[in-house]
C-alpha cells in the first residue's frame, strides 16, 4: 500500500511522515475494494464495523471514541420524504471524527507526539479530541471569527489555539508555517492527508448497509474542502469495485452563494470569483486543495454544485430547528440546497435522497443567536 500523486507519478511508502507531494500536490492512497457484505463486523456499533475496508486496524493500543454508524432517519422535509444522514451524532459533534480517528492512530503508530492542524473549527475540535485521547500534543489554528462553542471545545480538550486574521487559507499557511519552524512537528491537515479520506469514507458504507445494501439515486452535502464529496464517492467507488453495487449515487454539493469557487469552477464562470462572508464558516474556503478531484467526482457520479443564499441558509437552519433538528449553518446550507434542487427539477421526489447533515448546532449557538436575529423579519 503506498501514496502516490497524480500529477508527476511519484510513490511514497505508508509508512512514510509526508502529506504533500514534493511536487506540492496532494497524495493519494492507493486502494482497492474489497468490502463485501458478509465482512461487516455486526458486533461493532462503530465505523470500525468495516475494518477490512480500512487501511488502519482495530486493536488493544487504538484509540476510539465509538464513533461511526449514524443513525439514518427518514423525514419529510417540507412536504418531500428525505433521508438524513445524521453524523452530527458524533463524539465531537461532527462527520470530521471519522477521518480523524484514521488520521491520528495512523500518525501514534508512526510515534509522532506533537502535531498542527488548521481549521474552521470542527475538524479543529476533532483533531483535538482525538489527540487528548491519543497524548498528542496538538496545536489549532483557526480563523478569528470562528464560533466561540468551538473554541471552547477544542480549549477544554487541552489544544493551543492560535487565532489568525484573515481568511481561512491564510490560516492554513500559518499552520503549515509553524510546522516547518518547529523540529518534530507534523503539519496533520485534514483537508492535505490521504489518511483522512479514509476514514470519511465510512459514510458510504453506512448508508449502503442502513438502505438494506441498496444505495439511494441522491447524496446531497456542504462542500468547502470535499472531506465528505471525496470520502463519499471513494466509499461508493469501493463498494462498486467489489461487486456490492452497480452505480454510484449522484453527488450534490452545496456551497453558499457568498463563497462559492467550485460552484464557479464547475460551471466554467468566466467572471473572477470574489468571495465574501459567510454564515456557513465550514465550508468558507476560497482555494479548496482539492478542488479539481472534488468536480471530477462530481462529474464522475453525474451530481452537480448549488449555491444558496445567506437568507436561505437561515431559513433552512430554522426550519431544520422546528422540526427537531438543531443544526450549524453549514449543516443548514446543505438543506437549502436541497430545497433548491428539488425546485430547480434535478431530483425528483420519486428517488431515495439521503442529506448529510455535518455539524452540531451547540458548536454555533451564540452565532446561530444573532443570526436568527438578524434575519428574523424575512424568516418564513
Amino acid at each position: 500500500m503506498h501514496y502516490y500523486c497524480n500529477v508527476c507519478g511519484k510513490k511514497y511508502l505508508i509508512n512514510e511522515l509526508v502529506w504533500r507531494c514534493s511536487c506540492s500536490n496532494f497524495l493519494i492512497l492507493k486502494t482497492k475494494g474489497v468490502l463485501k457484505k458478509d465482512d461487516i463486523i455486526n458486533e461493532r456499533y462503530s465505523l470500525w464495523r468495516y475494518e477490512k475496508a480500512l487501511p488502519v486496524k482495530l486493536d488493544d493500543s487504538t484509540v476510539t471514541l465509538q464513533e461511526g454508524f449514524t443513525p439514518l432517519a427518514k423525514v419529510n422535509w417540507k412536504g418531500i420524504q428525505n433521508y438524513f444522514k445524521v453524523d452530527y451524532l458524533m463524539p465531537s459533534g461532527s462527520f470530521k471524527d471519522r477521518g480523524t480517528v484514521l488520521l491520528i492512530n495512523y500518525l501514534k503508530n508512526l510515534g509522532v507526539k506533537k502535531i498542527v492542524e488548521d481549521s474552521s473549527g470542527n475538524a479543529g475540535a476533532s483533531v483535538a479530541a482525538y489527540s487528548a485521547a491519543s497524548g498528542i500534543e496538538c496545536d489549532i489554528f483557526v480563523p478569528e471569527s470562528t464560533s466561540r462553542g468551538k473554541l471552547v471545545q477544542i480549549r477544554l480538550y487541552g489544544a493551543k489555539i492560535n487565532l489568525v486574521q484573515g481568511s481561512r487559507d491564510q490560516v492554513a499557511q500559518t499552520a503549515i508555517e509553524k510546522s516547518k519552524k518547529e523540529e518534530d512537528v507534523f503539519y496533520a491537515s485534514h483537508n492535505w492527508h490521504p489518511m483522512f479520506i479514509e476514514g470519511t469514507k465510512t459514510m458510504a458504507f453506512e448508508i449502503w448497509e442502513q438502505l438494506g445494501f441498496d444505495i439511494p439515486d441522491n447524496i446531497v452535502a456542504p462542500v468547502g474542502g470535499g472531506s465528505s464529496i471525496l470520502g463519499l464517492y471513494r466509499g461508493f467507488e469501493e463498494l462498486l469495485q467489489a461487486g456490492e453495487i452497480s452505480r454510484i449515487p449522484k453527488l450534490f454539493g452545496i456551497q453558499a452563494e457568498n463563497c462559492s469557487p467550485l460552484y464557479s469552477m464547475f460551471n466554467k464562470a468566466n467572471k473572477e470569483f470574489i468571495a465574501s462572508p459567510t454564515v456557513a464558516e465550514g465550508i468558507a474556503l476560497q482555494k479548496p486543495i482539492k478542488a479539481s478531484a472534488i468536480i471530477e467526482n462530481i462529474k464522475a457520479s453525474q451530481g452537480d454544485v448549488e449555491i444558496v443564499t445567506e437568507k436561505e441558509i437561515v431559513d433552512a437552519l430554522t426550519h431544520a430547528a422546528s422540526i427537531g433538528y438543531y443544526i450549524e449553518p453549514t449543516t443548514a446550507a446543505a438543506l437549502a440546497g436541497l430545497s433548491r434542487l428539488y425546485s430547480f427539477g434535478k431530483i425528483s421526489e420519486k428517488e431515495t435522497t439521503v442529506t448529510i447533515l455535518t455539524g452540531n448546532g451547540l458548536k454555533a449557538s451564540d452565532k446561530i443567536d444573532g443570526i436568527v436575529d438578524s434575519f428574523k423579519d424575512s424568516i418564513h
